[in-house]
């Protein structure tokens, strides 16, 4: 058949012989106003918490704007100079609350941001009756990633009588598939449309005094420049955590974990707005699921009292009366008797780092403060006959009782930790170090962890941990969801003290130098947080 004329083939398309228009399609397509001015809320469900933000934009200036945290944060956008600036608040100990500025050169592709939703995932699913005095359209999405997360996503757009788009409302949801779960849900809320912005509204003030940020330099201090609900944002982001930790992903598992990235960088920063005297930050589990991450907690409680353990020396009297003499502030780091942070990798063996901090600690402190590094990986081998399963979790007083009728080698002559299941070689050692027995520390009484660590050395303690806890940077921890029941995790208490009026324990981890305060963690002593208390074991050596 011959091509029909291209004027026919149009009036085909606009308009059929009832009238009907056939641009149904595009006219459900949605159209962003060239400029705009709005304000708005975000509502997180989860964490109860409210943000609101102001936002500006100018296709013609080639300018946008957003303030966020009731202005505390301001966001300029120049696309026809190339250059981001931010202006935020600092508080150090020369200044209080001053405010500085940042800026960074754009990426070729970024130009200014325009803040309004991505819809190019979305789709067109009809009219609802209101919202907000409003008749609008629907686009919603629903992604499924790696049978692990499911987003979806709800978009709620009034058309106005110039067939501009204005939205009113987003709605997102994220569902755990393992647990089915809902792990996340955030409204955000739109009003005070206006169609026209100034320049003077896009303009930064004292451009002059704003500081040149390079990216690649400090991760911890990039990241601070973005932000989770700028979509451009949270792309560049990921890029730097990514490259940063020395990550790759392909496609659909890049996109997944990048949402999961997203939804634990908004906690973080939710948390750290907070002031609750710790401080979370982003960190080489932050683009894993909790079942993910499950070979953190390692280490499994005894609901039976072992007959073979020594019984705390002292009665809950003379624990009192000695720690009347104790000093108020004490690290056994500072005698030079524990080893370096050490790396557990992907292997459910905090048991054995637990146990080789305590008994590393112990022989340095009979034997003139002369340091070993004892062998992890002989214990995630050779303990299995002690309720052990090497990287798969184990019991601490189960590794510590090993040690008693085996011993333990050195890392230099059993060889290097590989954070797996190996072969047994502890029959071809010369030398093994061994403890002749363990005690429990009276449980729930931090007059008694006190009085062991200050007489008898480091001591295991089991804990409760939580995403937070994952994500601790600094400060003193307190998470009222850390008594929650689950399996644990075994760390080494090596000192306690006070800060601000706050008691805590000093806590060396088994996650690496680059994890909390170097490796450490200063436990909170309030309430017996995250059950320090319920499982403490030293070496009697």
């Amino acid at each position: 058949m011959a091509a029909l004329p291209a004027i026919l083939v149009l009036l085909l398309y606009f308009t059929s012989a009832s009238g009907y228009t056939l641009m149904q399609e595009d006219e459900n397509e949605i159209i962003w106003p060239s400029e705009y001015h709005f304000k708005g809320e975000k509502l997180n469900f989860l964490s109860s918490q409210k943000e609101s933000f102001e936002m500006w934009y100018s296709a013609e200036l080639n300018r946008s704007r957003i303030d966020l945290y009731d202005g505390t944060v301001k966001k300029w956008y120049y696309g026809n100079t190339g250059f981001a600036f931010e202006k935020h608040p600092v508080t150090n100990e020369e200044v209080t609350n001053e405010l500085v500025c940042n800026l960074r050169e754009l990426d070729d592709d970024e130009d200014q941001l325009d803040f309004l939703p991505d819809v190019s995932e979305l789709t067109y699913t009809g009219q609802s009756t209101t919202l907000y005095d409003k008749v609008v359209d629907i686009w919603s999405s629903s992604d499924e990633y790696e049978a692990k997360m499911l987003i979806e996503v709800t978009l709620y757009v009034f058309k106005t009588d110039s067939g501009i788009d204005v939205p009113v409302q987003v709605v997102r949801k994220s569902y755990n598939l393992d647990i089915g779960a809902l792990t996340s849900h955030v409204i955000v809320n739109y009003f005070d449309y206006r169609d026209t912005v100034s320049e003077e509204e896009l303009s930064v003030d004292n451009v002059n005094e704003c500081r040149l940020l390079r990216l690649g330099l400090d991760f911890h201090q990039d990241i601070k420049f973005f932000h989770p609900d700028l979509p451009k944002e949270l792309d560049l982001a990921f890029d730097l955590y990514t490259n940063h930790h020395n990550k790759f992903y392909q496609d659909q598992e890049h996109h997944m974990r990048k949402r999961i990235f997203e939804k634990n960088w908004r906690a973080i920063e939710e948390h750290n707005r907070m002031n609750l005297g710790y401080r979370l930050e982003l960190n080489a589990f932050s683009d894993k699921t909790d079942e993910e991450l499950a070979y953190l907690s390692g280490t499994y409680y005894s609901a039976h009292q072992d007959p073979d353990l020594t019984p705390f020396p002292h009665t809950v009297e003379e624990v009192d009366e000695l720690v009347d003499e104790l000093p108020e502030n004490f690290d056994l780091r500072m005698e030079g008797s524990i080893t370096p942070i050490k790396q557990q990798g992907e292997c459910g063996s905090c048991w054995a780092f637990c146990t080789t901090a305590a008994i590393e600690g112990a022989l340095a402190r009979v034997n003139g403060d002369r340091l070993l590094d004892l062998s992890e990986q002989a214990l995630v081998d050779c303990a299995w006959g002690f309720q052990n399963m090497g990287c798969s979790g184990g019991l601490m007083y189960g590794a510590m009782k090993y040690v008693i009728s085996h011993g333990i080698s050195t890392e230099e002559e059993y060889g290097l930790y590989t954070a797996t299941d190996g072969y047994c070689k502890m029959q071809n050692m010369t030398t093994t170090y061994k403890i002749r027995g363990l005690s429990q520390v009276t449980p729930r009484n931090p007059n008694a962890l006190k009085v062991a660590l200050f007489k008898y050395g480091p001591v295991t303690v089991g804990i409760r941990i939580t995403r937070n806890f994952m994500h601790y940077s600094s400060g003193v921890f307190y998470d009222p969801k850390c008594d929650q029941p689950g399996p644990g995790h075994c760390v080494t208490a090596v000192g306690y003290g006070v800060r601000d009026g706050e008691e805590y324990w000093i806590i060396k981890n088994s996650w690496g130098e680059q994890w909390g305060e170097d490796g450490y963690v200063l436990m909170s002593a309030r309430n017996n947080n995250c059950l320090v208390l319920d499982y403490a074991y030293y070496p009697i050596v």
